[in-house]
């Protein structure tokens, strides 16, 4: 494919019905070497292209340093950072490491780049539909109009001098859900590299992923990446080739409920106190899992007329959408950027 030319380019959509399959698999059988690890309530496993008992080692140990970045990042422990932010931060400025501090700083920026479409303190809005204990209701006008006051990237004050944290409403909290995996994954692979280990496969709960290197000692294509179907998992709509680069997949195919008549899921658009979106899925390819995590969860959560809004910015990266066909089962995929795929995702040539 290649880049965009117009000022704005059109997505060209292309259909993939449900049972169609995409291999990966090109029959010259190789050992891969799985590592898994459990943390951030998904798993995260590495993967290896052969039988190493060094690089092995090397990369359990490096899995290893996720339990020390969930202990500063998750909600769920009380004397986390982030913890202690939501804690206190409305009512004194809250000092976090320089590691925190720097993924905050980040986060705000892709705020500011996806006009707030990304906000790390939406979570009084997931509460107020349920998500965050997973039983969504549909809450009424007056309590997303109370949620959506707590919630604003904006009122959040760093302060890079004294690196700390304080909100300027009662009430607000920071979630980093969106893009601590990636953070993490980042994390690894930047102590796989400095230990020698350069030929890797990264993911955390398959949404966010880190490739490195290559697949096979006799290709330098890189690593093939299967693309799910939103709403069938197991199922892959295409696949691509990713080297050296990271890709974020944001959707709300797996979290939702219906209420009269109508779906609702679970990726709530800030700006407006309502889930978002009119695209099944969102998947964006960059050089570091932590903006493809943000990324795609602000493109997704704007939705297809801001990509092509947005695709023209300097920050804006390779992104495929994906988004319900007009039968049932089927999907419609299209991609602004430069993708390499292993194979085309319908039989008609892609030239978007």
């Amino acid at each position: 494919m290649s880049s965009p030319q117009a000022d704005h380019p059109e997505i060209q959509w292309l259909k993939i019905e449900q049972q169609s399959s995409v291999n990966l698999d090109d029959g010259n059988h190789r050992l891969l070497t799985h590592i898994s690890h459990r943390a951030m309530a998904t798993d995260f496993v590495a993967i290896l292209p052969d039988e190493n008992p060094e690089q092995i080692e090397l990369t359990v140990d490096a899995l290893e340093e996720l339990n020390h970045i969930e202990s500063r990042l998750t909600i769920y422990q009380p004397e986390s950072e982030i913890s202690l932010v939501n804690r206190f931060a409305a009512k004194r400025p809250v000092p976090v490491s320089w590691s925190t501090f720097r993924l905050l700083e980040r986060s705000m920026q892709w705020s500011r780049s996806t006009e707030g479409a990304f906000d790390i303190t939406a979570g009084p809005l997931v509460d107020a539909w349920g998500f965050s204990k997973r039983q969504g209701r549909k809450p009424t006008r007056k309590e997303i109009d109370s949620a959506r006051q707590r919630v604003g990237y904006e009122k959040i004050e760093l302060d890079s001098a004294k690196q700390t944290v304080r909100f300027n409403e009662a009430g607000m909290s920071v979630n980093l859900g969106a893009i601590g995996k990636g953070f993490a994954l980042d994390q690894i692979a930047g102590q796989l590299r400095e230990r020698g280990v350069v030929n890797f496969l990264l993911h955390g709960g398959n949404s966010s992923v880190i490739a490195s290197g290559n697949q096979r000692a006799d290709d330098s294509k890189g690593w093939a990446i299967g693309l799910s179907h939103p709403t069938k998992p197991g199922h892959r709509l295409t696949g691509l080739w990713l080297k050296d680069q990271a890709l974020g997949t944001s959707g709300s195919g797996k979290q939702f409920f219906h209420h009269r008549g109508r779906r609702y899921g679970h990726v709530i658009d800030p700006r407006s106190g309502f889930p978002a979106g009119d695209l099944q899925s969102l998947t964006t390819i960059t050089s570091a899992a932590t903006d493809a995590d943000a990324c795609a969860t602000g493109l997704f959560v704007a939705g297809s007329n801001a990509v092509i809004r947005w695709s023209t910015q300097e920050w804006f990266q390779p992104t495929i959408l994906v988004r319900s066909g007009d039968r049932q089962d089927s999907s419609e995929i299209g991609c602004i950027g430069e993708v390499s795929w292993v194979s085309s995702p319908s039989d008609a040539e892609h030239k978007h």
